[in-house]
């Protein structure tokens, strides 16, 4: 039972933090330059499994002021509280209900709005992170009056009691939100030198532990004092948002019984927490040491700028590889990367995978050495070793050899569209490469291989050979373009394969990614048509069109090892947020056009479905001539997190006019609402063996 209570307050820990702090990091939590930050680095331990700061500053307040105007009865408060309602009931849990509901009404009004109403430094930094297994939440005020009297008004109208306690000689405002099974845990306030420090703690702590967690006392040892400064520098963090997970200090927690975190687990759950095998206590330092060669994951914001209803921001994450040996080795496998996967120039999607291939073997021969000629006392490790050497990767060399000197492969889509004087019935405009330092060998082997390349001599001079004069159904060629072996097929595409001539071949990446929602939605819907047409079912591929056009955004993926490790670079761009339609309950308040997606990809009138305030709701179908109904419905009806829930129907139907009602078996139905828009949506039902995707248009 005290696992599953604590469980419930693991949950309840990270949700008030989150909810009654949300407002600590804006909506968005990006914030720019004041070095109070440092002060407050100071009381982070040095073994936080998770850290971000950030710092503030009114340009970014109030940059997102027009988008936060969507909050205004989003429904995301109700879809909030009702997560909350899983938990244990508790009047702690009251109480930061309505601290989630009076950020969300407040939120509409802007960000100054917020930071006034809690009285945050529109200057101030922020920080999260865990002591132990407890969250901390640290955040400069400006007026420590405001917030205190919200947290008054927050507890008189919830009827909450606030406790008091005295620790390192500072008042404790607490508030309890967990007491069951001898679990006690509270979430408490203290505001000392106009700092904010919001914590949750058990009564089974001490209150040393406690006089750290709330800052008044520095740990043991912090984090060091430079080391966020130096990670915005290394990674071109925005002072707004960034911060890490610290794997190695995970490791510790999990595997050392006198760790922090271990302790504070244990005292909350007693002999609930299984014990620590022989075996892994044994694994413990080798598990540790490997940890240690990856650390931490890194992430934090690049880039953000928010110009009326269009947004684009930049953000990275990065694995750390502190081992060098292993690092220089996966250096090597990096490979190329063309250039029109990153620029703009009407992709709809690409990928691009970059690989040296002369380097494969010679890589994994060499990691294979450094593992199996490590030392280990952990007796898994070892077999692990044995197992290893028998594998020995150098045989990986007769493969790789046949593509020597292949460095990368890409495809880009531009479009896929219907067309009636195409043999196929469509028409592509798209590119793949394949880079290699002798474009001509690639050639002679796809030639063996590729039944429609076979017998095919593709000049090297950089002419196109069409494959439409050898049988193929459409125009498509295949060239050599520099260091490019090239097959294409539009203008767009021709466009890059003539680029990619000159374009020099270095190691630039491993992964790259290209996307437009909005196209790729319209090219997935046609390429539904398509696959109907061949007689397969297009419900998947309509479902996807319909998720991808619900949010207009481009999307940049850049990924690769450097010489810090593995890291991932994302740009992306939203367009017209204003327009993205959230549906709200009272949105469903209407009289709806109901049609659903058959197998061959045609929309079939279904009936006419009502929503009422009350949450009763009529569904009624006609005969062919629309001269009387033939099948009624009533139910009862819900809306929560996007989808649409009727249970209790009274059914009747009737083959025809003419004929005698009959009462039919309630049945239960649920769809998600995707891709909604002012006067429609499409809502899926999925019952796992069986998919029907509807459409409602509003009457």
């Amino acid at each position: 039972m005290k696992v599953k209570i604590f469980k419930a307050a693991a949950v309840v820990v990270c949700l008030s933090s989150v909810a009654a702090f949300g407002f600590n990091l804006d909506v968005f939590g990006w914030f720019k330059k004041n070095n109070s930050i440092d002060s407050m680095i100071e009381y982070v331990p040095a073994d936080t499994a998770l850290f971000l700061g950030g710092v503030s500053n009114k340009k970014l307040v109030t940059s997102s002021d027009e988008m936060m105007a969507q909050f205004k009865g989003n429904g995301d408060a109700d879809a909030f509280m009702k997560l909350l309602e899983s938990l244990p009931p508790s009047k702690g849990l009251d109480f930061v209900n309505w601290l989630v509901k009076d950020y969300y009404d407040v939120a509409s009004n802007g960000g100054m709005e917020i930071y006034q109403h809690y009285g945050l430094d529109v200057e101030g930094a922020r920080v999260i992170y865990l002591d132990g297994v407890f969250p901390v939440t640290r955040i400069a005020l400006e007026n420590e009056a405001a917030f205190l009297a919200l947290i008054k008004q927050a507890a008189q109208e919830t009827d909450v009691t606030l406790g008091a306690e005295t620790i390192g000689g500072q008042t404790l405002t607490t508030v309890e939100l967990v007491n069951k099974d001898d679990v006690v845990l509270k979430l408490g306030f203290i505001i000392k030198d106009k700092v904010l420090t919001a914590a949750v703690i058990s009564q089974k702590e001490d209150k040393t532990a406690q006089e750290q967690r709330f800052a008044l006392a520095k740990p043991t040892q912090s984090i060091m004092a430079d080391s966020w400064k130096k990670d915005g520098e290394a990674y071109n963090f925005l002072a707004a948002s960034h911060g890490y997970i610290n794997l190695q200090n995970i490791a510790n927690a999990i595997l050392d019984k006198d760790s922090r975190a271990h302790q504070q687990v244990k005292a909350l759950v007693g002999d609930d927490l299984p014990e620590l095998s022989n075996a892994q206590m044994q694994c413990k330092d080798d598990i540790v040491n490997i940890v240690s060669g990856v650390p931490r994951v890194v992430f934090g914001i690049n880039s953000y700028d928010i110009q009326g209803d269009d947004m684009a921001m930049g953000f990275s994450y990065a694995l750390e590889i502190k081992n060098a040996n292993i690092l220089g080795e996966l250096n090597k496998l990096r490979g190329f990367i063309p250039s029109y996967l990153n620029t703009d120039n009407d992709l709809t999607l690409g990928l691009g995978i970059g690989v040296a291939s002369d380097a494969v073997s010679p890589v994994l021969t060499s990691l294979w050495r450094q593992f199996t000629t490590a030392d280990f006392s952990c007796k898994s490790m070892l077999r692990a070793q044995e197992k290893l050497r028998e594998q020995n990767p150098a045989a990986l060399s007769v493969f790789t050899s046949m593509a020597q000197g292949f460095s990368g492969v890409s495809v880009g889509i531009f479009d896929i569209e219907k067309d009636e004087n195409s043999q196929i019935g469509l028409k592509y405009d798209a590119i793949a490469t394949l880079t290699s330092e002798k474009p001509e060998v690639l050639a002679a082997l796809a030639g063996q291989y590729l039944p429609m390349l076979r017998g095919i001599q593709i000049p090297t001079d950089g002419r196109a050979v069409n494959l439409a004069d050898s049988g193929l159904p459409i125009d498509a060629f295949v060239a050599i373009k520099g260091k490019h072996l090239v097959a294409y097929s539009g203008e767009k595409s021709q466009k890059i394969a003539e680029q990619l001539t000159t374009e020099e071949v270095v190691q630039n990446g491993m992964v790259a990614v290209a996307m437009d929602s909005t196209k790729l939605s319209d090219l997935v819907m046609n390429f539904g048509q398509y696959s109907a047409n061949m007689g397969n079912d297009c419900t998947d591929l309509y479902t996807v069109s319909a998720a991808l056009r619900g949010v207009p955004f481009t999307l940049n993926v850049q990924e690769g090892f450097n010489g810090k490790g593995y890291e991932s670079n994302w740009s992306m761009y939203f367009q017209d947020l204003a327009k993205i339609k959230n549906i709200k309950r009272k949105d469903l308040l209407n009289s709806f056009n109901v049609e659903y997606l058959d197998e061959q990809c045609n929309w079939i009138d279904t009936g006419i479905e009502n929503f009422n305030e009350d949450g009763t709701g009529t569904f009624v179908d006609t005969d062919e001539s629309n001269r009387c109904n033939v099948f009624e419905s009533s139910f009862k009806w819900s809306h929560f997190m996007g989808f649409i829930t009727e249970t209790s129907s009274d059914n009747r139907f009737r083959s025809s006019c003419d004929s005698e009602w009959e009462k039919q078996e309630s049945i239960d139905f649920s769809c998600q609402i995707l891709g909604a828009k002012n006067t429609d949506f499409y809502c899926l039902q999925d019952d796992s063996d069986y998919k029907t995707l509807y459409r409602y248009t509003q009457k």
